[in-house]
């Protein structure tokens, strides 16, 4: 590229060429012309590619997916009965705390293709519900009256926790250079 430079502006006279006399405009943009003419030229196919779907071998992939995800399915129907078994705090905390440990294990994708997520979050909040409360006193509103329910504060503490690692493994990510994020739940 610098050789065309340095060509263009030792062309300080016009030069003749066939007769013709060729100044340092015309010169440039014919250099420029043939350089990217056959730039562009190249590009182009031939003919159109062709892509042969492999049917037999594109069903097999999906069956085996699907194996791994009912064999992963069952695993976390395994760790999730314990927390929905739960019926004190000492239970549900241990519980929690052992499916907290296992998504943490599992890493991005915890749950498996075809569980949804929000689902296995509403089976461990209706476990957390349905724990036994105790009441303490609170501020007063105009739905409490002063007086407030919780399962205990480290069942609370619990579940937060395991709602977190949830999140955190269960995060979508989209885009091709930009990091998009999308919670599923």
């Amino acid at each position: 590229m610098l050789s065309v430079v340095t060509l263009v502006l030792s062309l300080q006279a016009p030069v003749a060429l066939d007769g013709r006399t060729l100044g340092r405009r015309a010169a440039l943009s014919a250099g420029a012309s043939a350089l990217f003419g056959g730039a562009l030229s190249t590009l182009a196919y031939d003919e159109i590619p062709q892509i042969d779907a492999d049917f037999a071998a594109r069903e097999a992939a999906r069956k085996e997916r699907e194996a791994k995800a009912a064999k992963q399915a069952a695993e976390l129907a395994k760790v999730l009965k314990p927390v929905e078994s739960a019926r004190t705090e000492a239970e549900f905390i241990e519980a929690a705390d052992q499916l907290a440990v296992w998504v943490i294990g599992k890493g991005q994708g915890a749950i498996p293709e075809g569980v949804g997520v929000k689902n296995v979050v509403k089976r461990i909040t209706l476990a957390y519900d349905d724990l036994p409360k105790r009441s303490y006193a609170c501020e007063r509103t105009r739905d409490n009256n002063g007086i407030c329910y919780s399962p205990g504060k480290g069942a609370s503490l619990a579940y937060e926790a395991l709602i977190k690692e949830l999140r955190k493994a269960t995060i979508i990510q989209l885009g091709d250079y930009r990091r998009v994020e999308f919670n599923a739940f």
